[in-house]
């Protein structure tokens, strides 16, 4: 807001060079407002409250406060700081399963038809309330998404002004994560590392040409193995330090350990993390080595610079199977494979062909959003893997989801999961050696570990690693006695 001028109880502001009108309600809460300072929602509402009254009942007077603050907040003239005012946030927790479910559904109903691109305006059912679409919006990570085409949903007053301010905010993030991403490409490319970005801002403008539109999250970035202590220490100098629970280069036998079996480590900046891949997905063999997938590359422009990421068809593959290993929770891990799959230009570089559990991700993601026109007969061949009893599940997850990913609980759970995953070839007796290894001697246990050698480190690595699956185990007994 660059300019405020009152009269008569109304006012007028000046918003990237948009006037706009203010109600004397709207003039009453900027009033409450002073700039430059933060001010409490019930201050707000104390303040219209003495100015104009209490409210008739029902009505809650600081939910119309709270009302009029996102509509000031989607129009720019207030910033929201915190989740104080987000109604739907704050009653997410409160919703009844009932609730939770009809907001899902009535979710996957407006992206399936801002999906197929139909003429005519999506409308929320009477059953839904505001609150529960908003809540699943946002667990479901598609704010942006939704904010964004507006325009082809008839939302209540609520339910647009929250998302849209919301939606500011995930922008915001978005586009401070494309400046890191500048820096920590330029710092890599200063010292002649290969780096591919992928995911987050810049799956975002790949598949949907708008870097925002998946929000706010990590920088992901994949190098050569062979180039992971270089990255490391250049990461380190332009700002990012090394993240608890991952060691560090050097000599250490836990340093080597991580590099044999992991593919992934966590650098935290002062504004973003760094996620730093030596390694695409865990299992080495279900990609191609860097090399390949380098010369395969593709250039995206994230917010005006150029970016080097992956093929849309590695990428594709890599959605694919990001989905399937969170268990299609989330729906817009569905709708990056849905938008992916439907571009004809995808399958032109295809050279391989998809994995089983990526087969289901299409699969899913086209029964949830519509086959696409012109689809090849391989994603026809997706939607029939997808049968009744999988959907049910997938659909029961998503109902319950929640925004944060939820560690599982079971020890060992992942390595029995990506076993099931192993091809049937000489290579997956060693991929399933490493695994092991990875899973006996998680990285999180390898953290202090200093010395060289295997012999000295291991065993108490071992130690640390049983004394924690006892305990955990013995956690989920008690709890069990409890219910």
């Amino acid at each position: 807001m660059t300019d405020h001028y009152v009269e008569d109880e109304r006012s007028v502001v000046m918003v990237d060079e948009s006037v706009l009108g203010l109600s004397p309600i709207a003039t009453t809460i900027l009033e409450a407002v002073p700039d430059g300072s933060t001010v409490t929602l019930q201050a707000v509402t104390e303040h219209v409250v003495r100015t104009f009254g209490p409210p008739d009942d029902p009505n809650s007077a600081e939910d119309l406060t709270r009302q009029q603050v996102w509509d000031l907040a989607a129009h720019k003239v207030l910033l929201v700081v915190g989740d104080e005012l987000s109604f739907s946030e704050r009653r997410a927790g409160e919703l009844a399963g009932e609730e939770r479910s009809e907001g899902v559904t009535a979710l996957r109903s407006a992206l399936r038809h801002l999906r197929a691109g139909t003429a005519g305006t999506w409308v929320l059912p009477e059953r839904v309330g505001p609150t529960s679409l908003v809540a699943a919006a946002r667990a479901h990570h598609v704010v942006p998404s939704i904010a964004a085409n507006l325009d082809r949903l008839a939302l209540p007053r609520q339910a647009s002004s929250e998302l849209e301010a919301m939606a500011g905010r995930q922008r915001a993030g978005a586009k401070q994560l494309a400046a890191d991403l500048v820096v920590v490409s330029d710092a890599l490319a200063a010292e002649r590392i290969p780096v591919l970005a992928f995911k987050g801002v810049t799956l975002a403008a790949q598949a949907y040409g708008d870097f925002a539109i998946r929000g706010a999250g990590d920088l992901d970035v994949l190098v050569p193995p062979q180039d992971v202590d270089r990255a490391h220490g250049v990461l380190n100098e332009a700002g990012w330090t090394p993240a608890p629970g991952f060691p560090i280069p050097g000599h250490s036998w836990a340093w080597r350990h991580h590099l044999q079996t992991g593919n992934e480590l966590t650098l935290i900046g002062p504004r973003s993390n760094v996620d730093l891949h030596w390694h695409l997905v865990p299992m080495r063999g279900a990609f191609p080595d860097f090399d390949a997938l380098w010369r395969r590359r593709t250039i995206v422009s994230v917010d005006g610079h150029p970016i080097p990421t992956l093929s849309p068809y590695d990428a594709l593959a890599h959605s694919s199977g990001h989905a399937a290993r969170d268990r299609w929770r989330w729906l817009r891990s569905l709708l990056d494979v849905h938008v992916l799959a439907s571009d004809p230009n995808t399958w032109h570089g295809a050279d391989r062909p998809l994995r089983p559990e990526q087969l289901l991700s299409i699969g899913l993601a086209v029964t949830e959003f519509g086959m696409p026109s012109a689809a090849p007969p391989i994603v026809h061949l997706a939607m029939q893997r997808v049968d009744p009893g999988l959907r049910r599940r997938v659909l029961h997850e998503q109902d319950g989801t929640t925004p944060q990913h939820q560690p599982l609980s079971v020890p060992g759970i992942n390595f029995v999961r990506r076993l099931r995953e192993l091809d049937p070839t000489p290579s997956s007796i060693a991929e399933a050696r490493r695994l092991l290894s990875e899973s006996l001697l998680p990285s999180r246990f390898t953290t202090h570990e200093l010395s060289p050698h295997a012999i000295v480190a291991v065993p108490r690595v071992l130690g640390n690693r049983a004394a924690e699956v006892v305990s955990r185990l013995s956690d989920r007994q008690d709890s069990g006695r409890d219910r």
